[in-house]
């Protein structure tokens, strides 16, 4: 729920209130290059699709406000929801979706054929149930007959059929369909133009479809619960192809009221949805920036981020605040990435002298209040398969600069560019300290420059960026999304242009495999590998620090993306 990259972004301060809640920007999947030649049969370079091209269709000027109707009552005085979140990157199409942000919307707007829970198992959605060929190639599902498009259509196999041969439709350019529904006997070849039809996916009945694979894949479930696997309506699609997604149609707990971009974005209750409508009359998410904590302390708020300044005090219990803090540790990891097709970092020794020359800790306890938990590795310690055992480059700047010495390149050090999204002014505060580390004990002077997000998204999946500020939330709980995602050969969100063969064995071996340990087994030997040839320097882990309102119930952070807002009930009574 996925490539969700994290660019880096703004201050500390800033850095902390967006990056506890979002680490850098988080970005899902997607990516345009494709070792083996996946690129779309009509077009030779569209990456700049996911900014969107047709991103004000998406937008809504007019409706409704929010503030009607609100209650004298104060926050807690009202059956709706406001809360905080950021403008979305891409329209309300699911099979467009790059980013968190607007994941975190769209799982709310639709759903597909199995859903993740809060806690992050793969449970029945449109489908109500499923079976799985002895040879792990074919899976059945048999869908539900009481799931309707918001506007009461009944849903169909043919339905769900549609909605994946428009993913994989080169006309369409998803930047995630590959990455999610490329094991799909067939998918490929329809995206590349070889055919015009996915062979794969069969509807047998009304309410019954059939998916082949091209081989067992253990995850694939979970690949299903993302955006791009959605649901979406064909008749308003071709009604209106170009304003659809102003309000799209889908089947999950919400539909959109109002999109103000920079403003806010209104989701009001599905009363059809066949899992149980929502209990809360409206969500508010404010996209306005501002003081979070101020506007808490000013009751205008139900959910916020604790401000860097303040989080000492809220888990020292000092702050006033501290009474409403809830901390989450997200399944995501934030990075500074090497290009290993690019001087110097096509030395390995250039690469982990950077790595040893990198001072996480004194990043995270000086900047940013030990907000974070320093990464030793690439999966986070809340994942299933958490590796304990990893070992990492330690902070050690005299091994840095000896390997330095060693490499290709002393004496002789090119241009070194370090890119992150951002919109001009000063880098950010931890990006300024990683220079003045490097600079220290390599001797190199490291330039920072900030790119608009479309610009940065459009170039970190063409892979051109010589070194990069990003990271990664799950889309789903498994090692695959980490290890597999990032640093396979053939994936499209490499965006180290990383390759080991063994890497890609142990990947391919542990996709075939069902027993969960020694899957996990597999994966900790390839997470080994990638740290030691170091085409990143894993930075943090993050925790969201949140502050929420005693009336909020139900609430809950999984640590990744998974549709939950349906839950939430607010307590009125004032009691």
């Amino acid at each position: 729920m996925s490539n969700r990259t994290l660019g880096l972004m703004m201050g500390a301060v800033a850095l902390l209130i967006v990056a506890v809640a979002v680490v850098f920007v988080l970005v899902l999947a997607g990516g345009d290059g494709d070792d083996d030649g996946d690129t779309p049969a009509s077009t030779t370079d569209r990456s700049d699709r996911d900014a969107g091209d047709d991103e004000g269709d998406a937008r809504d000027s007019g409706g409704d406000t929010s503030d009607s109707g609100r209650s004298s009552g104060g926050i807690c005085g009202e059956n709706r929801l406001v809360t905080f979140g950021d403008d979305p990157a891409t329209v309300f199409d699911p099979i467009q979706v790059g980013d968190a942000s607007t994941a975190e919307y769209t799982a709310e707007i639709f759903g597909g054929l199995v859903s993740l829970n809060l806690d992050l198992e793969v449970v029945p959605d449109i489908a109500e149930s499923w079976e799985i060929s002895d040879d792990g190639r074919v899976y059945t599902f048999f869908l539900r007959d009481d799931v309707v498009f918001h506007n009461g259509r009944r849903v169909t196999a043919d339905d769900v059929k549609y909605s994946l041969e428009r993913a994989a439709d080169p006309a369409n350019f998803s930047p995630t369909v590959l990455d999610y529904l490329g094991d799909i006997v067939g998918v490929r070849d329809k995206f590349n133009g070889r055919a015009d039809d996915i062979s794969g996916v069969q509807v047998i009945d009304e309410y019954t479809l059939r998916i082949e694979l091209d081989e067992p894949v253990s995850y694939f479930l979970q690949q299903l619960t993302y955006t791009v696997a959605y649901v979406v309506d064909r008749d308003q699609i071709e009604d209106d192809p170009n304003n659809w997604t102003r309000r799209p149609n889908g089947t999950g707990p919400f539909r959109v009221k109002t999109f103000r971009p920079l403003e806010e974005i209104v989701l009001i209750p599905n009363d059809r949805y066949h899992l149980g409508p929502p209990r809360v009359d409206e969500i508010v998410f404010s996209l306005s920036g501002g003081s979070l904590s101020t506007r808490f302390q000013n009751d205008e708020i139900h959910i916020a981020i604790v401000p860097a300044p303040e989080l000492a005090g809220v888990l020292s219990g000092e702050s006033e605040l501290a009474e409403f803090y809830r901390p989450s540790p997200q399944l995501s990891i934030s990075y500074l990435g090497m290009n290993l097709n690019e001087p110097p970092f096509d030395d390995p020794l250039v690469r982990q002298a950077f790595a040893h020359a990198t001072n996480r800790q004194a990043v995270n306890e000086v900047l940013y209040f030990d907000a974070f938990i320093v990464a030793d590795g690439i999966l986070p310690p809340t994942l299933p398969g958490y590796n304990e055992s990893i070992s990492t480059y330690p902070y050690d700047p005299e091994r840095a600069a000896e390997l330095l010495a060693q490499s290709r390149y002393a004496g002789n050090m090119p241009r070194i560019v370090l890119t992150f999204s951002g919109t001009g002014g000063d880098p950010p505060d931890a990006l300024q300290a990683y220079q003045q580390q490097w600079r220290d004990a390599l001797g190199v002077e490291v330039e920072v420059e900030a790119i608009e997000w479309a610009a940065y998204l459009r170039e970190l999946r063409r892979g051109t960026l010589q070194m990069y500020a990003t990271g990664w939330i799950a889309d789903y709980a498994d090692p695959e999304n980490f290890v597999g995602k990032l640093f396979s050969s053939d994936s499209r969100i490499n965006h180290s242009n990383y390759e080991n063969p063994r890497v890609d064995a142990l990947l391919e071996e542990a996709a075939t495999l069902q027993d969960p340990e020694a899957r996990y087994r597999l994966y900790h030997e390839a997470e080994q590998i990638i740290i030691n040839d170091a085409p990143i320097i894993p930075t943090f882990w993050a925790i969201r620090h949140y502050l929420v309102r005693e009336c909020v119930q139900n609430w809950v952070d999984p640590g990744t993306i998974v549709p939950k807002y349906r839950f939430i009930e607010i307590d009125t009574s004032g009691e």
